[in-house]
């Protein structure tokens, strides 16, 4: 039979497990509690983290998309500018071939020559040629062409030639003011029109 004393022990020691096994529960409970929270923390941060992850790799290839159209972009201009400039390199060569023709040069000739001298508004002009004119093109055969003009205004011929494709230079006796009417020159303002046009008609623009 049990003492009172270990009844009394028992009892203490009954309620100290009871105690102990409640605490463990609770323990047990807040842990779980705390993993779950630990999990779905971990869980917003991994979401946070995807979503940033996604918004950095959009932005990414966003740029890339930019970045490649706009190298697109300067690849399809410099191919313009390619094609643009063998447009220009052939008027060029076309001029040069159309000084050949001198059924058809000789009069263009005279009429740039004959807007020179009514600009410069003297009574004696000096006529440059390039080398090529001087050795083939009439000085008599334009003079003819100039005959209004050649009969109030006297007209000398420079030995001296220029540097141009075509046309002339007409300057004063003096030399002092000059009317450039090469052909080099009126390729050059013509240059930007034959441009626009020559892209209108390629290119569509």
């Amino acid at each position: 039979m049990m003492s009172e004393s270990s009844r009394f022990t028992e009892d203490i020691l009954t309620t100290a497990r009871g105690k102990a096994e409640s605490l463990v529960r609770e323990a047990e409970a807040e842990a779980q509690r705390a993993s779950e929270e630990a999990k779905l923390a971990i869980s917003k941060d991994v979401e946070t983290l995807i979503r940033n992850a996604r918004a950095d790799a959009d932005a990414v290839k966003r740029r890339q998309i930019s970045e490649a159209r706009h190298r697109s972009k300067i690849r399809e201009q410099q191919q313009k500018d390619v094609v643009m400039q063998e447009v220009l390199v052939e008027v060029k060569k076309r001029s040069l071939e159309f000084t050949l023709n001198e059924t058809r040069y000789i009069p263009l000739l005279s009429r740039l020559i004959e807007t020179g001298i009514r600009e410069l508004g003297v009574n004696a002009a000096t006529i440059h040629l390039n080398e090529a004119d001087l050795k083939r093109v009439s000085a008599l055969a334009v003079e003819k062409e100039l005959k209004s003009l050649s009969e109030r205004v006297k007209i000398e011929w420079s030995r001296e030639p220029i540097a141009a494709s075509g046309g002339a230079i007409i300057s004063s006796s003096d030399g002092r003011v000059r009317i450039v009417s090469t052909l080099d020159q009126r390729l050059e303002a013509l240059e930007p029109k034959l441009l626009i046009e020559a892209g209108k008609t390629l290119f569509g623009e």
